[in-house]
């Protein structure tokens, strides 16, 4: 058990001034914005909060000079910290029906890092609770008719998305993160897209960005790139302190990261649609095949966990993902399991990445009842 001293000055009183609503669903309040959850930001709540975000301002007794390699839990309470207290990454999670997090300062200025590793995690979990999936995978909609677009991290979500968007008459729901029910209903979840210079490429030069977030995005692009994010790992897996030396390189130099209708002035949100199709998308030689019911899940479960890799995730999960006792991916994959009972999935190689060009057949063209179409290896 963690013992803390308290601040024996009056208490100043916590002013949670940011409030999301995502979807009459899940409710969060914070002391502090959260950028990615900017597009749900309203004036007041339309019933209590599931998560409530704080600054952590407890001191403890003694400070504790090792990295903490695993969660430390008091009752209901998860704490993870890397040994360099307040000026480090350190966060408390107490797993209550309003889910109370406490972050120390370092997070309130690098609040990319707070929400990917951190908020969205604890989103996941509370969406399944709620009996949603906050499903990894894109999404945009032809005619009300959802396509769902997974992949793992790195393959080319956002540029096929983009592409889809710039030249096609459909609705954008999210590059990254979709809600999902059982019943097929699909629900919108519009993050800032995260970028590169070939992203932006994809758009044809019509973003609405200026010279200095163009020049800006050659030295982000680098930082933030599939390689960059592969040394993150590798420093995972050392004794440095990975989450806080994450936190202080994102707090310098943010990714980039915007809304889609700055990429694309053109672009409409939806807010929801009915499930229609889903997409798997790899890299490789050219290949086409419709999977079977029980693959398709096993792909979107499998993708799921893909998108949560870096600290303090790892050692976080197996308490976030456990409520009163219930492991709650056996809940997340019954929801996946129900959503794409009915509708068909397909898995699309494309050695040019050109899979954007694909969604709109598939829409109109790509019958239910066409289980078996394949295609073979070049």
């Amino acid at each position: 058990m963690i013992n803390f001293n308290h601040n024996r000055a009056a208490p100043r009183p916590e002013l949670f001034v940011y409030l999301y609503d995502i979807h009459g669903i899940v409710r969060v309040i914070s002391m502090f914005q959260l950028p990615e959850l900017e597009y749900f930001r309203v004036a007041s709540l339309s019933g209590d909060p599931d998560i409530r975000l704080r600054l952590e301002r407890r001191y403890r007794q003694h400070r504790r000079k090792e990295r903490t390699d695993q969660p430390r839990r008091s009752e209901n309470n998860i704490h993870y910290e890397e040994g360099l207290g307040r000026l480090g990454f350190e966060v408390t999670i107490a797993h209550k029906p309003c889910v109370e997090v406490a972050v120390s300062p370092i997070l309130k200025y690098s609040r990319h890092v707070l929400y990917t590793n951190i908020i969205e995690p604890i989103l996941r979990w509370t969406f399944v609770r709620k009996g949603y999936v906050l499903l990894h995978a894109a999404c945009v909609a032809f005619n009300g008719k959802a396509v769902l677009v997974t992949a793992q991290t790195d393959t080319g979500k956002t540029s096929t998305i983009l592409r889809a968007v710039e030249n096609y008459s459909c609705s954008f729901l999210s590059d990254d993160m979709t809600i999902v029910g059982r019943d097929g209903k699909v629900m919108s979840y519009p993050k800032p897209l995260t970028i590169s210079s070939h992203t932006l490429r994809a758009v044809n030069g019509g973003a609405a960005l200026s010279l200095w977030e163009r020049l800006a995005l050659q030295i982000q692009s680098r930082l933030h790139s599939r390689s960059g994010r592969r040394i993150g790992l590798h420093l995972s897996e050392t004794k440095l302190p990975a989450a806080t030396m994450n936190s202080i390189v994102q707090m310098i130099i943010p990714p980039p990261k915007y809304m889609v209708d700055r990429l694309i002035p053109k672009a409409t949100y939806a807010n929801g649609a009915t499930l229609s199709h889903a997409v798997v998308i790899e890299r490789g030689p050219e290949f086409e095949e419709t999977l079977d019911h029980a693959e398709a899940v096993d792909v979107f479960v499998h993708n799921a966990e893909d998108a949560y890799g870096f600290p303090p995730y790892p050692t976080l999960a197996p308490s976030l993902s456990k409520w009163n006792d219930e492991d709650l991916h056996i809940r997340e994959t019954t929801i996946i399991f129900e959503a794409l009972k009915h509708i068909p999935t397909l898995r699309l190689r494309d050695p040019n990445y050109a899979w954007w060009q694909r969604l709109p057949v598939i829409t109109s063209n790509f019958a239910p009842t066409a289980m078996q179409v394949s295609g073979a290896d070049d």
